[in-house]
């Protein structure tokens, strides 16, 4: 027997799921997590999957981690001591920054600036630098001078070391010989160097994007030391990789030298699993919503590969990692509501978290969320239970309710109403986002809805954005971890190219991007792939020349090397640039930086079709309860998702109750269970 296993690590749930490559069978999982120390979350979440499966730990073949550890200390700053060393001159980098602040017009008169990652007192600058713009060397490393300047930082009690110095991504043996230097003197000091983190120009997003790969690294190393340690005591012996922004896969050796590809590590694997469930279906064009208990993540899949980017942002924080492209709202279903002087609700951004966590939990909480609104609107059933194991408390859900109700001068139902309208408006203001704020029109895409909340709240946000069909998946709550399953070995190699299409041709390019293959796939090998199963993608980020607006654009080599040129990359990029800003230029195509990413493909999990059966789903009903829709409560039927088979349909207003998650159907709509137990949603204000 041989099973693959996906593990998410949320901020109030640590997901499980398990796939039986003999049966194509899934098997969810959910536990608490555990914040203090993420290990005990994960490791009682795989005892108890792989027990739910029939199987053990010892029968996994594959494990596929996402974990939110390199997120958190981001935003809770609780990483390493980290000491920077960089061309002398060129000590305040960090601080210099950009010319930027969060928040509204003004917004930076309230901002408490955080501090550089790496401090001042840690930083150190040495005479070493590249001046020439063909890499040459200016002054050469002093050998001496590295030693004396890292010997101080370690007596300072720095636990991890960046090396970034100017103009390295032009020529790295200077940083090469430093941490060769270092390696030499410190040997258990974990050290980066930017010409490998990010070889390309752009000296502050170079550096910052490298102490930050330091700022996590002793936590990591220790995260996933502990944690490979345990796996083994309770009998592992597969491969376990963790999940990167991008949605791909590395070996926990590859997370331990770059964590800072893991800074949004589970929420990729949300979008990767929505892209492959739409795709099954023959849908290319979604968006996408999953949410959890404290935020919820929404992005935009075109053609059947989800949107990336390379600017990655956690809090204040902007530094360059290639990541899937989510836009965050602070909307889940532990967000609190209240009531201000104003007289208007507001929900979120504060959360009640896992611990106490909504009130209806019966844990000690008291402020009113969005999971207690659901429960006074009888949208999550009295029969269910959060994760299969917690029985919720009712009685303290219309407590704390209630408390909106009288500052509001309403009934208990209209406050819980406007809760749910609320947080609603939120999601939908981040789904605009990332489709009509960037030149798409939502109604051309379909609306893939999960996390532990999402279904709760989809098929009234498909009524606001006017996505069609909605897609609700099997296992709605555990996505993420399917995505993880459904993901691939993957890395990006890059170089800065900085040359207009007036100076170089197709064939010039296509040259660079060899190289970069050729580096992809040393790196595949590396991580285990066989050459049978590499794949790469070629893009060319591209802007007018004198302009800093720039665009990913996807390359064919085989047209650059053909009569074309660079022709049909600058006519793809005029296409995309007139489409987000509805205007063009009169200028040439500069190409800034080339790409190649290659990927291991990774046979993690496949879901076969069923045959569809009939549409009657009266089997799967297990009664009828009181569920306020429209102004008035509704007798609605209650469907036990697991007892739904391919072919049901179901007519709004329902309620599908599933171990993860709970389904929503509206009035008005109706619910299709396809032939991959997946529900679609129509109807509606849309049909």
């Amino acid at each position: 027997m041989s099973y693959n296993l996906g593990v998410d690590v949320g901020g109030t749930f640590t997901d499980v799921l398990v796939f039986d490559e003999a049966t194509n069978e899934l098997t969810v999982t959910k536990v608490l997590s555990t914040p203090a120390n993420p290990s005990d979350g994960v490791l009682t979440g795989v005892d108890e999957a792989t027990e739910r499966a029939g199987a053990s730990v010892a029968d996994l073949d594959l494990l596929f981690h996402g974990t939110t550890v390199v997120t958190n200390m981001l935003l809770e700053e609780t990483g390493a001591e980290v000491g920077l060393l960089t061309t002398s001159g060129h000590e305040h980098v960090l601080h210099l920054a950009r010319a930027w602040t969060p928040g509204p017009l003004y917004g930076w008169m309230a901002m408490d600036k955080p501090d550089p990652l790496a401090d001042l007192v840690h930083t150190r600058g040495i005479d070493a630098r590249v001046s020439s713009p063909d890499g040459a060397v200016d002054s050469a490393v002093d050998r001496e001078e590295v030693r004396a300047a890292v010997d101080d930082l370690e007596a300072a009690g720095v636990e991890a070391l960046t090396v970034a110095l100017m103009n390295s991504y032009l020529n790295p043996e200077q940083e090469e010989r430093v941490r060769d230097i270092i390696a030499e003197e410190y040997p258990d000091l974990p050290v980066s160097i930017s010409s490998e983190i990010v070889p390309e120009y752009g000296e502050y997003e170079r550096t910052l994007t490298t102490v930050i790969n330091d700022y996590a690294r002793p936590s990591v190393i220790d995260y996933l030391d502990d944690l490979d340690g345990r796996l083994g005591e309770a009998g592992f012996v597969g491969q376990m990789n963790i999940v990167r922004s991008d949605g791909g896969l590395m070996s926990s050796g590859a997370a331990r030298d770059r964590p800072v590809e893991m800074a949004l590590s589970g929420p990729s694997g949300g979008v990767v699993g929505a892209a492959s469930i739409a795709a099954k279906k023959g849908i290319d064009d979604v968006l996408t919503l999953d949410m959890g208990g404290t935020s919820t993540d929404v992005s935009l899949v075109e053609d059947g590969q989800p949107e990336t980017t390379r600017e990655t942002k956690v809090g204040y924080r902007q530094f360059t990692s290639r990541a899937v492209d989510i836009e965050t709202v602070g909307a889940g279903g532990g967000s609190t509501a209240r009531v201000q002087l104003s007289g208007s609700l507001q929900v979120g951004p504060e959360s009640a978290g896992a611990d106490p966590g909504p009130a209806c939990y019966g844990r000690g909480g008291t402020d009113p969320t969005v999971t207690d609104a659901n429960v006074v609107l009888g949208r999550i059933p009295p029969s269910v239970q959060l994760g299969g194991t917690m029985d919720l408390d009712r009685e303290a859900a219309e407590d704390a309710v209630a408390e909106i109700a009288e500052d509001r001068g309403t009934s208990i139902e209209e406050a819980a109403q406007a809760v749910v309208d609320v947080v609603n408006e939120n999601m939908h203001g981040a789904l605009r986002v990332v489709s009509v704020e960037r030149g798409y029109d939502p109604r051309d895409f379909g609306l893939v809805a999960f996390g532990g909340a999402g279904p709760m709240h989809a098929n009234a946000l498909v009524d606001l954005i006017g996505a069609d069909p909605l897609i609700i998946p099997p296992g709605p709550g555990v996505l993420s971890a399917y995505g993880f399953l459904a993901s691939d070995v993957q890395n990006e190699f890059s170089e800065t190219y900085l040359e207009t299409e007036l100076d170089v041709d197709g064939d010039d390019v296509a040259a660079e991007l060899d190289d970069l293959r050729a580096e992809a796939a040393a790196w595949l090998r590396s991580e285990g792939v066989d050459d049978a199963d590499h794949r790469f993608a070629y893009y060319a980020d591209c802007r007018y020349f004198r302009q800093d607006v720039q665009l990913s654009i996807p390359v064919d080599v085989d047209d650059l090397r053909g009569e074309g040129g660079l022709a049909a990359i600058k006519a793809d990029f005029e296409a995309r640039y007139d489409q987000r800003f509805d205007f063009a230029l009169e200028a040439p195509l500069e190409i800034a930086n080339l790409r190649v990413i290659g990927t291991g493909v990774v046979d993690g999990v496949e879901l076969e079709a069923r045959e569809l059966e009939g549409a009657d789903p009266s089997a799967a009903r297990t009664g009828y309860h009181e569920v306020y829709f429209d102004e008035r409560y509704h007798d609605t039927p209650v469907y036990d998702r697991e007892a739904l088979a391919p072919g049901n349909r179901i007519e709004g207003p329902a309620i599908v109750v599933e171990d993860d998650s709970t389904v929503v159907v509206q009035p008005g709509n109706e619910a299709r269970v396809d032939q991959y137990e997946a529900l679609e949603i129509t109807g509606g204000e849309n049909a």
